[in-house]
C-alpha cells in the first residue's frame, strides 16, 4: 500500500494533481503514491478507496478553485452528498487519525468550518500548503521535504546527503515501531508493496523482535542464570540464550503460520503463501514481544515473593534435559513477605499487558483480511480453519507423547 494517498476532484484540479503526482513519484517512486486511476479494473472502487486512505501515512486533500461548490448534475453540491467520494475519503482519514494535508492549488482558499459537512468541520483547522503556478518548483520542494522530514517517507530513487542517513533511519524506525502499537493494521499495509525486499524487511523484524523479547526476558530472570564465570562466559551465554531462544522462536513461527498460510488459501484463492508469511510475521513478532515483556513483569513480581525460584525452576529444568523427570519447584512464600503489595501491583501490571496484547493481536489479526480483500466470512473461515488445525496438532501430540 501507498504512503501517500492523493484526494482531488476531477472537475476542480485533475491537471494539477497528475503534475503533483508526477513529481512526488519521480521523488519517492511510483509505489509510494496513490491515485483512484490506479485502481484496478473488476475491484470494488469503495473498499480499495477505504484501505488505501486507512493504510496511508498522509492524505494529501488538493483543493482547487471549484472543490466546496462543485455539483452533480441535480445542481446539490456534492460535499453536502454523504457517497462522494472525496467526502469519504476525508471522512476516512479523519476517523483513522491519518493526518490530512490540504495543497492548495490555482489561488483556491481553505473552506471555513461553517461552509463544510460537520463531519468535515474538522478538515478546516488542517494547516494546509499552497502550490502556486510561479512558484510550483520551490512550493513542490517545500512539500516533499515536509513529507520526508515530518512523516519520515523515505526515497528510492532520490539521493541524500549520507550524514543524514543514521538519524533519519533512527527516526522513522521508532516511527514504524510506534505506528505499529499504535496501528498496526496501517503500519502492515504499507509493508506489502509487491516487491522482494518486503519479505527480507518482514523476516528481519520477526527476528529482531524474537530477540528483543529474549533480551527482555533475560533481563529479568537474572544473567547469572544464563552464564557465569569470566566476562567471556557471560557474554557467551547471553549470546547462546538469544541464538536458542531465536531459533525456537522462528521455529514456533513456522508451525503457526504454514497452517494459517493453508487455511487462507483455502479461503481465499487469491491469498499467497508468501503474502501470509509477511502478514504473520509482524503479528507474530509484536505478539511476542508484548508476551515477553507481561512474562518480564510477572518474574519480577515472584522474585519479590520467592527470589530463589527461578534458580530452582531452572535447575529442575537442567535436570530433566539430563534424563532426569521435570519436577516443577513449589514457590516458598514466607507468611509476611515485605514486597507482598508491590508484588500485586506487579501482577496486575503483568495481566493488563497481557490483556493489551490480546487487543493488539485481535486488530492486528485483520492485516490478513485487509491484504487479501476478502470478505469478513471468508477471514471467519480461514481463523476456523487454523485454530482447528492447531487443535488437531496439538491433540495428536498428546497422544503421542
Amino acid at each position: 500500500m501507498a504512503e501517500i494517498f492523493l484526494s482531488y476532484r476531477r472537475k476542480d484540479s485533475r491537471s494539477a494533481t497528475a503534475r503533483l503526482a508526477d513529481d512526488l513519484e519521480a521523488h519517492f517512486g511510483d509505489d509510494r503514491v496513490f491515485r483512484d486511476v490506479e485502481i484496478a479494473a473488476g475491484d470494488d472502487f469503495v473498499e480499495a478507496i477505504c484501505r488505501s486512505v486507512e493504510s496511508a501515512t498522509v492524505v494529501l486533500v488538493v483543493v482547487g478553485p471549484h472543490w466546496l461548490d462543485a455539483t452533480d448534475a441535480g445542481g446539490r453540491r456534492r460535499l453536502d452528498d454523504r457517497a462522494d467520494f472525496v467526502r469519504l475519503e476525508i471522512e476516512l482519514a479523519l476517523r483513522a487519525r491519518v493526518p490530512i494535508v490540504p495543497v492548495l492549488v490555482e489561488g483556491a482558499t481553505m473552506p471555513s468550518a461553517a461552509e463544510l459537512p460537520s463531519s468535515l468541520a474538522e478538515f478546516a483547522r488542517c494547516q494546509a500548503v499552497e502550490l502556486s503556478e510561479k512558484r510550483w518548483r520551490d512550493d513542490g520542494a517545500a512539500l516533499i521535504e515536509a513529507l520526508r522530514s515530518r512523516f519520515a517517507i523515505s526515497s528510492d530513487t532520490a539521493p541524500r546527503p549520507s550524514d543524514g542517513r543514521l538519524g533519519e533511519t533512527l527516526v522513522r524506525t521508532a516511527r514504524d515501531v510506534l505506528e505499529l502499537a499504535l496501528h498496526p493494521k496501517r503500519l502492515i499495509a504499507r509493508r506489502q508493496t509487491g516487491r522482494a525486499s518486503d519479505s527480507v524487511r518482514a523476516f528481519a523484524f520477526l527476528c529482531g523482535a524474537i530477540v528483543a523479547g529474549n533480551a527482555i526476558l533475560l533481563a529479568a530472570i537474572d544473567t547469572r542464570l544464563v552464564a557465569q564465570g569470566s566476562a567471556a562466559s557471560v557474554v557467551l551465554g547471553i549470546v547462546g540464550w538469544l541464538l536458542v531462544g531465536l531459533m525456537v522462536g522462528l521455529l514456533a513461527a513456522t508451525l503457526l503460520v504454514a497452517p494459517l498460510a493453508l487455511a487462507w488459501r483455502v479461503a481465499e484463492r487469491a491469498a499467497t503463501y508468501r503474502r501470509v508469511g509477511l502478514v504473520g510475521a509482524y503479528v507474530y513478532g509484536g505478539a511476542w514481544v508484548g508476551l515477553c515483556t507481561g512474562a518480564t513483569v510477572l518474574v519480577s513480581a515472584v522474585q519479590l515473593l520467592d527470589p530463589d525460584l527461578m534458580a530452582r525452576l531452572l535447575a529442575a529444568l537442567h535436570a530433566a534435559a539430563a534424563g532426569s523427570a521435570l519436577t516443577l519447584p513449589p514457590m516458598r512464600t514466607p507468611a509476611t513477605a515485605p514486597f507482598s503489595a508491590a508484588a500485586e501491583t506487579l501482577f496486575v501490571l503483568a495481566a493488563g499487558i497481557w490483556l493489551l496484547t490480546a487487543f493488539w493481536c485481535i486488530v492486528a489479526w485483520a492485516s490478513f483480511r485487509q491484504a487479501f480483500a476478502a470478505t469478513r466470512r471468508q477471514a471467519a473461515l480461514a481463523t476456523t480453519l487454523w485454530l482447528a488445525v492447531l487443535v488437531a496438532l496439538c491433540w495428536l501430540a498428546g497422544r503421542a507423547g
